[in-house]
């Protein structure tokens, strides 16, 4: 029996001590993403400036829409047109977007009724925006974001001078609520462990690339030759942002991302039914080929977050301290470097720094996100949003992860 529980003891510092050292791992990626993440500056446009086509899909946005079209309408920018297409919407979005219509002649409105077999909405109707475009350029942009006046001539400017076939944006993420508190940074804040703006940027990385789907701009000539939100890889995917990240990287073409404070905010769910749902269909469309690597991401995001906690817990029953001093050192370090991570990723996106202290329950939280996502995928459900399931995805029909 001694034998055993030294085996766990030792088994238990183990995981801790690999806690730390990715908790400094983690650390030092952030620090090395914010290091790399430029924000665009005033520049001066070619004359005569381009064309950009503004691709708006909507589904169901009678929240948004007002809003959202007001902003991209007041941009300062001296030539575009916003095209809108309404993937189905049943509340009162037509009757909004009508009015919107007969009020400003720059804006189209593009019905689609019948979704196509093997698409994923959204992916098909930013494909059919870009088919009714006139740009050079093309913006892909969401309902729920609202735009500052001179942020399409900021992007623009800033593709043309570094020579981008696509340019993404982090932008400012309006947080309301718990559940949008715990789990909406998490993404960002793994991606960045993963992927950082400078190796987007770098052809020496030619599998790391990304893009926020809450801004994609992008040049209409690449656009076409990568075949956009058709190619077979896109076009049934939730992650349809990532997608056409990954294909424009793959074939040659240069991207990058950059800071978006003070351009465009971005409203992020308010429940936790549409933050779990949100979350839950990205997750799917990236993991939903790999569900042992999703299992197994799960349970240690839960270890992760928990056991830190769980280990002070036990170090500070009576008589206790004295032997396990090691295990709470680690314990201790380890949440230290879970809070700072998530402190210097939220100061670098405008989040208050008091949210850090959720760090573990954010960590178990998307661990049981990610196992919920692989219990859709393994008993064939798929994900769901918007009224909608995803097509089944293996890995033939979608992208790699990295």
């Amino acid at each position: 029996m001694q034998k055993v529980t030294r085996l766990l003891s030792a088994l238990r510092t183990f995981l801790l001590s690999a806690s730390v050292l990715l908790g400094l791992w983690q650390d030092y990626r952030i620090q090395k993403a914010i290091r790399e993440t430029a924000s665009p500056r005033p520049r001066r446009l070619p004359q005569p400036a381009p064309r950009v086509s503004i691709i708006l899909p909507v589904r169901n946005e009678q929240e948004n829409i007002d809003g959202c079209l007001a902003s991209l309408l007041g941009q300062d920018y001296p030539d575009f047109e916003v095209i809108v297409v309404d993937d189905g919407s049943t509340d009162a979005t037509p009757a909004r977007l009508a009015a919107w219509q007969q009020r400003d002649p720059r804006l189209r409105v593009q019905r689609v009724d019948e979704l196509p077999a093997g698409w994923a909405g959204k992916a098909h109707a930013l494909h059919t925006g870009a088919t009714l475009a006139h740009g050079d350029w093309l913006l892909f942009t969401d309902a729920d974001t609202r735009h500052a006046p001179q942020t399409l001539r900021l992007m623009v400017a800033h593709a043309i001078a570094h020579r981008l076939d696509l340019l993404s944006m982090f932008t400012e993420m309006q947080i309301i609520g718990l559940a949008a508190r715990l789990l909406t940074p998490m993404t960002g804040l793994l991606l960045t462990v993963l992927i950082t703006p400078g190796e987007i940027r770098s052809a020496a990385h030619p599998r790391q690339a990304f893009a926020f789907g809450q801004y994609i701009l992008v040049r209409r000539e690449a656009y076409e030759a990568t075949g956009g939100f058709a190619a077979p890889e896109v076009r049934a995917s939730f992650t349809e942002d990532m997608g056409i990240a990954q294909v424009f990287k793959r074939q040659g073409w240069r991207e990058d991302i950059v800071g978006g404070c003070g351009l465009v905010k971005n409203v992020q769910w308010t429940t936790w039914r549409s933050a779990w749902r949100g979350l839950r269909k990205g997750a799917y469309g990236k993991l939903a080929p790999y569900p042992l690597l999703g299992l197994v991401g799960g349970c240690f995001l839960i270890y992760y977050g928990l056991a830190p906690l769980l280990t002070l817990r036990e170090a500070l029953r009576p008589g206790r301290l004295r032997q396990e001093r090691l295990s709470a050192l680690l314990a201790l370090l380890a949440l230290g470097l879970q809070i700072d991570s998530k402190r210097r990723f939220g100061q670098a996106f405008g989040l208050p720094a008091r949210w850090a202290l959720l760090a573990p329950l954010a960590s178990t939280a998307f661990g049981m996100l990610l196992l919920d996502t692989m219990r859709l995928a393994l008993n064939g459900q798929g994900a769901d949003w918007k009224g909608r399931r995803a097509p089944r995805l293996t890995s033939s029909n979608v992208l790699p992860l990295l």
